[in-house]
């Protein structure tokens, strides 16, 4: 097409503007939709989207939901104490990220060291300052026996190790807080 085609019919839309579309246009249009692809506003799921909830919000307002109804007929029997228990848990974690796991293993880390110093135990707790992304960083230790120490590491596992090993541990941590 050249250009002075172009400016013609430009030329003929600004002179005759545009035309309305006739109004059964859009029913005809509607009425060639198949029905399968026409949602039912029925249907719980579409409310759902309908009202544009996202669906952790809407996995969060379930949860909630089984919570409450755990409540009034799960406190009877060990099964569903135990139901409660664990949506609460997911609550926890899901609206919590990641901080929630970690902040919840320092939690029972702190009450182990309040077990151990009730034993009389001298324990050294790093906690909240410890690394939980670092496996080899010290959340906390204590005197086991001659030249042996408890250290709990920060993959959340415990080990029985040496003075001289705690020594390098330390050492570690030192270098990672450094950099």
């Amino acid at each position: 097409m050249g250009t002075t085609r172009i400016e013609d019919l430009l030329k003929d839309l600004g002179e005759r503007g545009i035309e309305r579309p006739r109004p059964e246009l859009a029913r005809e249009m509607r009425g060639r939709i198949p029905n399968r692809l026409i949602c039912h506003r029925i249907d719980t799921i579409n409310i759902i989207v309908d009202l544009r909830i996202s669906r952790m919000a809407a996995a969060a307002a379930i949860i909630l939901v089984l919570l409450v109804v755990g409540a009034f007929w799960g406190r009877r029997d060990a099964a569903g104490k135990r139901f409660f228990e664990d949506g609460k848990l997911f609550l926890q974690y899901t609206l919590g990220g990641e901080n929630a796991c970690s902040a919840q293993a320092v939690e029972k880390l702190a009450r182990f060291r309040d077990d151990l110093v009730a034993q009389g135990r001298d324990v050294v707790f790093y906690g909240d300052q410890a690394d939980l992304s670092d496996r080899y960083a010290i959340i906390m230790y204590w005197k086991c026996a001659d030249d042996k120490y408890g250290v709990v590491l920060g993959d959340l596992s415990a080990r029985t190790v040496s003075a001289n090993a705690l020594i390098r541990l330390h050492t570690h941590m030192l270098q990672e807080r450094g950099r």
